[in-house]
């Protein structure tokens, strides 16, 4: 890729890619951070980027990765997240508690398991809009929700955005 190509395409994804950092992250210079480092990952697997695919669900994919991994690292840490108890707005408390809840999952379950994770409570995507965007069956997509459902339950699971349907 040129420069100029990689311009275009940063200059046309960062925004939608600093949201969804700044969704999982609540932190802004986090969220920047995830951006550049999905920036330089998604230029290092431009290759593996499948042509079927739309280039915005490649981009959230890496993007949300590299954010759970930063989760997964700051739950390692036992850090708490910056604003914790700021007002918000039902939607925003709602996405708080499911954030939070992630950072507890991210101690016991893997990168696959947490992106799941992620698009299922956070997003309230269904199992198959899940199995969609991460190219897997919808069988292995219901199986990873009841098994991160199971471990849910014991720590507490949060509520589901409105219209996420199983």
């Amino acid at each position: 890729m040129s420069p100029a190509e990689i311009q275009d395409l940063y200059d046309r994804y960062a925004p939608g890619m600093y949201r969804r950092a700044f969704a999982l992250l609540q932190r802004e210079a986090d969220a920047w951070d995830a951006v550049q480092e999905s920036c330089i990952r998604l230029i290092q697997a431009a290759s593996e980027f499948r042509r079927e695919a739309r280039p915005m669900t490649f981009i959230y994919r890496v993007t949300t990765n590299v954010c759970l991994n930063m989760l997964r690292s700051r739950a390692l840490r036992d850090v708490a997240p910056e604003g914790e108890g700021a007002e918000g707005s039902v939607d925003t408390l709602a996405s708080t508690e499911c954030r939070d809840f992630l950072v507890k999952l991210a101690r016991e379950l893997d990168e696959r398991g947490l992106t799941v994770a992620t698009l299922y409570y956070l997003d309230g995507m269904s199992q198959e809009e899940i199995a969609q965007v991460l190219g897997l069956s919808r069988k292995t997509i219901v199986r990873d929700v009841q098994r991160i459902s199971v471990l849910a339950r014991e720590l507490g699971e949060p509520r589901r955005p409105q219209g996420g349907a199983a």
